[in-house]
């Protein structure tokens, strides 16, 4: 097991991709802090872990508020002692606005639980990390900061910002031992893109997008989070890497 006896927390962790993070870390023997807003994906992917024989805790939290990134790591080093890895998977997707159209409480609403979020979780964070002996922080970033799309203005804007902090990170927290990286996604079969498919009905362009001609699955990223948050990355920081299906080529 490629994390045995590791404590990672997951922000988002209850749907979607950072599901199946959580799922896919307590696989290969890491203790989870799920992280997130709805309770009951978290009690549920807890149930999972546990059911497998691992540990995890399930912290309801909203990442826009500072307390409570503050209280996620707290609450996570009260329960297991100490930290390795960090996930900041937590974003707000569902913000479909023209920037004419887009209110400013909108706007800080989505920087702040994609962009802010990632800066706090990391700074409450790496103490601990760099106590365990370093670690790894993922960030998750987004075929939508290098080719953004229209209604897209303060998503695509945050992902931008995650991945020019993932860099500053990479050199600030390297004398830690703490490697900084990005995972960036094109489309992947989440709980809202599933709904976003049944109400526009593009399934079929987004297939084309990826030469791959099919869209994603949340357990493909996890695979390439195992890889980044294992000692096989252990030359790895800075990086951002594509999992896209060649959405970008296309």
């Amino acid at each position: 097991m490629r994390l045995k006896d590791k404590v990672a927390i997951v922000t988002g962790g209850g749907t979607g991709i950072g599901r199946a993070i959580s799922l896919r870390f307590a696989q290969e023997g890491a203790k989870v802090v799920a992280a997130g807003l709805d309770s009951l994906p978290l009690e549920e992917v807890v149930r999972q872990i546990e059911a497998a024989g691992g540990e995890a805790l399930a912290l309801r939290c909203d990442l826009r508020i500072v307390e409570d990134t503050r209280r996620v790591v707290d609450e996570a080093l009260k329960r297991f002692s100490t930290l390795h890895i960090l996930v900041n998977n937590a974003a707000m997707v569902d913000l479909d606005r023209t920037i004419q159209e887009m209110t400013v409480e909108e706007w800080d609403g989505c920087l702040n639980a994609s962009l802010r979020s990632v800066f706090l979780m990391t700074k409450w964070s790496a103490p601990a990390i760099r106590q365990a002996g370093g670690g790894a922080v993922i960030n998750l970033g987004s075929v939508g900061a290098v080719m953004p799309w229209a209604e897209g203005g303060a998503y695509c804007a945050s992902k931008g910002g995650v991945i020019t902090l993932t860099k500053v990170m990479a050199i600030e927290y390297g004398t830690w031992k703490i490697r900084v990286n990005a995972i960036s996604p094109g489309a992947v079969m989440t709980p809202n893109l599933q709904r976003a498919i049944e109400h526009f009905r593009h399934e079929d362009k987004l297939n084309a997008k990826s030469v791959l001609h099919r869209v994603g699955q949340p357990e493909e990223i996890a695979n390439a989070a195992v890889f980044l948050a294992s000692d096989e990355a252990s030359y790895v920081t800075s990086a951002n890497l594509f999992v896209d299906g060649g959405y970008l080529i296309t």
